[in-house]
């Protein structure tokens, strides 16, 4: 399974440093704070933000200049965010993106951003609209991204929260069992996945697609095209090589629908956030007959067990 394969079309702020010019900004600029940046109009509207070119931030800097109502989840570096923003570069004044612009909020995962955005972002709420100016070591250098924003430029950011989740830490709901033709789980002894063992009915190989939940969540359902933040282990069907996992590294990871093995997106779409999923898929429904590096032979059928933990 590729590992981040996450492919959203992203608006330019999103986007980690691209080939760019090299450039850097023309004229002297002032070191800046945030005092130096007004912002004003209703949070649902966009923003008026005035502050005098060029700037320069040494650090990066984030202030609710607009509170909400403090509810719900604060953002956190896993958190998913829909927001409205308006993005100008520090050095010119130039606006670079915006939502308001596309008309329609962004939602994305703040792991997936510039650090600036996260670090401006980091404990705000749904309904706070925040400023950030976010020094150039956390947009975009070291190299700039394209025209617009050159090396050594600092950026100001103005978001408007409009709603938080993060995902759930653990798999909870009905416990389930699979046919006994599935290979079983093992466990290690803090009842992490660690593989699976073929039992004496399980078949040698197989040539359809099984999905089969062992703990059904009582989540959101998951659609077709969504981005899901996974823990999984993957094995080389019966009980043959893992060939990855996520459950040891204590980190979970995301993939977008669609951007993975097939087997994933036909099992997947459907089931709940806080299931655990197996999935029994036959080559065709994986990396067929090319196989994939030196861990997954050609033609192998493969046996995944997946934690659903946010889809979105």
């Amino acid at each position: 399974m590729r590992r981040n394969v996450v492919r959203l079309v992203l608006p330019l702020m999103l986007l980690t440093a691209a080939c760019g010019t090299g450039d850097t900004p023309t004229a002297p600029a002032k070191q800046g704070t945030l005092a130096d940046v007004t912002v004003s109009g209703p949070t649902d509207k966009k923003p008026t933000v005035d502050f005098k070119a060029p700037l320069s931030f040494a650090t990066t800097m984030g202030k609710v200049v607009e509170k909400g109502p403090g509810k719900g989840d604060a953002v956190q570096a896993d958190s998913v965010v829909t927001v409205d923003y308006v993005a100008i570069n520090a050095s010119d004044a130039t606006e670079y993106d915006s939502t308001w612009s596309r008309g329609e909020p962004a939602t994305f995962g703040v792991s997936q951003v510039i650090p600036g955005f996260a670090m401006g972002l980091t404990g705000d709420h749904a309904g706070d609209r925040v400023l950030i100016a976010v020094a150039s070591k956390d947009g975009y250098d070291p190299v700039g991204n394209g025209s617009s924003i050159r090396k050594g430029d600092s950026l100001v950011l103005v978001v408007d929260v409009r709603s938080v989740s993060s995902p759930i830490k653990d798999v909870a709901g009905t416990k389930m069992s699979p046919p006994a033709t599935v290979p079983s789980l093992v466990y290690d002894d803090q009842d992490a996945p660690t593989g699976f063992k073929a039992t004496d009915k399980t078949p040698e190989s197989v040539d359809k697609l099984g999905v089969y939940p062992v703990i059904k969540g009582n989540g959101p359902v998951v659609k077709k095209g969504q981005t899901i933040v996974v823990n999984y282990l993957g094995q080389v069907y019966p009980d043959g090589a893992v060939f990855d996992e996520s459950y040891s590294g204590g980190q979970p990871v995301s993939f977008q629908l669609g951007e993975v093995i097939p087997g994933w997106t036909k099992g997947l779409v459907g089931q709940t956030v806080g299931s655990r999923v197996i999935l029994v898929v036959p080559s065709a429904d994986g990396y067929g007959a090319q196989g994939q590096g030196s861990t997954i032979p050609p033609d192998a059928d493969l046996i995944f067990v997946i934690d659903l933990l946010q889809a979105y």
